[in-house]
């Protein structure tokens, strides 16, 4: 193989390895042919609550290079939404964001907010008019305690896995954090304790839905509970083993 073409392909692969933004398209101005996507930010349950003073950005996604690295990119608005949590984003085609590829909206806003995004495909028509919505959930917080596990069998576990509603968006899930335990699985291996605490980040003014699962000498018991949480607060939620087995 020539030193040239070596030299092209190391080339290429590194070209295609790198992302970059490209901001030469950001906030043009489009007076016809435009695409308008009206964007509204919600917050809280049924994400009715609009959320004013969120930065919006809409960036277009194409594919992936022929060796892997990131696709095309490039940032089309920027932006922050109204009183009534709304922006209007207006622009024109200026290569292949209506042939290929994906938009995406990400919201960001005050530490009391969780930052969000959603996925906006198939999208081919270049004067195309959306209405389309955004959650993102206020910041709360969420402690399960869960007590008295005396596991008689290797097959005897318990645990949870809570979520929220973030409505065709995509806005980070509970992560839970051991407080007080080594373990941080809720499931099979742990040793028998008396109590222990996990916490994390949830959604606030909403429900966090709680499905838990329980087993005990081949018997399984579940149930889903929902613990409504508001904005920057914390909901305490308790599990107890041997209660659920008496």
């Amino acid at each position: 193989m020539s030193k040239n073409l070596l030299f092209a392909l190391s080339a290429l692969i590194l070209l295609a390895g790198c992302h970059k933004e490209d901001e030469s398209y950001l906030n043009k101005s489009c007076n016809s042919g435009c695409a308008v996507f009206n964007i509204r930010v919600g917050a809280g349950e049924n994400s009715a609550t609009p959320v004013s003073g969120v930065k919006v950005d809409l960036v277009w996604q194409g594919s992936k290079g022929i060796f892997g690295g990131g696709g095309s990119s490039i940032d089309v608005v920027k932006g922050y939404t109204d009183v009534q949590g709304v922006i209007n984003a207006k622009f024109k085609a200026e290569g292949g964001e209506f042939t290929n590829g994906y938009f995406v909206i990400n919201v960001t806003g005050p530490s009391n907010y969780i930052a969000s995004s959603r996925v906006l495909g198939g999208i081919r028509n270049p004067d195309t008019t959306l209405n389309t919505s955004v959650h993102m959930p206020f910041l709360a917080h969420l402690k399960i305690i869960f007590k008295n596990y005396d596991p008689t069998g290797s097959g005897d576990a318990f645990g949870a896995m809570p979520s929220y509603d973030t409505y065709g968006s995509e806005a980070t899930p509970p992560s839970f954090a051991t407080v007080d335990y080594h373990n941080t699985s809720f499931f099979s291996g742990l040793h028998p304790f008396d109590s222990v605490t996990y916490t994390a980040i949830t959604a606030g003014n909403q429900y966090t839905h709680i499905p838990v699962s329980m087993w005990r000498n081949g018997i399984h018991v579940s149930r889903m509970d929902s613990l409504y949480i508001p904005a920057g607060a914390t909901g305490t939620y308790r599990v107890d083993y041997q209660h659920s087995f008496q």
